[in-house]
């Protein structure tokens, strides 16, 4: 499968929309270290994200097999019933936040630099997510699922999107541990592909509060 690359060169975030988005009120002096922060950490970031397109070969009853890498998951199967192709894909913050913020031993400064990381990771998500409705499916609705966001897709598959991807370390400093966890831990894998009805896994999340949900819950 040929895979391509996205990488952002830095990242702006205001203060304003920091503070809102993190639901933080703060005094004078720590607004101006946050700030501080803030404008190291946006020309030190480059986030990044590997992603392409794979065609669906086989469908089984809880399984798939794209590009010779069989998903297992009957969410999964059920969701592509009508598609014939996937757009694997993992995204990151990137190592260099990675190494920032590894450097910062104030607890609270760590807590807004983990946001920062995930505020990266958004970005090239948003960036991606544009680039594959427009190189692929420019004239359906986007759908997408990630791997261990709901208990019908685990976190071990992570592997076989890993699988389809090739040398994702090499391309984009991701790597998986032997949990299945990702380094940097602000990194996001998973599928794009288009349906008759719009799909999120944050449409099933119990995770109200989560500063990453994309979609309301249902029901």
């Amino acid at each position: 499968m040929k895979t391509e690359r996205l990488e952002l060169p830095g990242i702006e975030i205001s203060l304003e929309d920091f503070l809102k988005s993190m639901k933080l009120e703060l005094e004078e002096e720590d607004q101006e270290t946050l700030q501080d922060m803030l404008t190291e950490a946006g020309k030190l970031a480059r986030p990044k994200a590997i992603y392409g397109m794979a065609p669906i070969e086989e469908k089984g009853e809880d399984y798939i097999v794209a590009d010779g890498i069989r998903l297992t998951s009957e969410r999964v199967r059920r969701n592509v019933d009508k598609v014939n192709r996937i757009v694997p894909y993992v995204a990151t913050c990137g190592t260099e936040l990675e190494q920032w913020a590894e450097r910062i031993t104030d607890p609270l400064e760590a807590y807004w630099a983990d946001g920062i990381m995930l505020r990266s990771l958004m970005e090239i998500r948003k960036v991606l997510r544009e680039t594959v409705k427009s190189k692929y499916f420019p004239a359906g609705d986007l759908s997408f699922m990630s791997p261990g966001s709901l208990p019908e897709w685990p976190l071990k598959e992570q592997e076989a999107v890993f699988g389809l991807l090739g040398d994702v370390a090499g391309e984009i400093g991701v790597r998986l541990t032997d949990s299945y966890l990702m380094i940097p831990r602000k990194s996001g894998s998973g599928i794009f592909f288009s349906a008759q009805t719009h799909y999120e896994d944050c449409q099933y999340c119990e995770r109200l509060d989560c500063p990453g949900r994309r979609a309301k819950k249902l029901g």
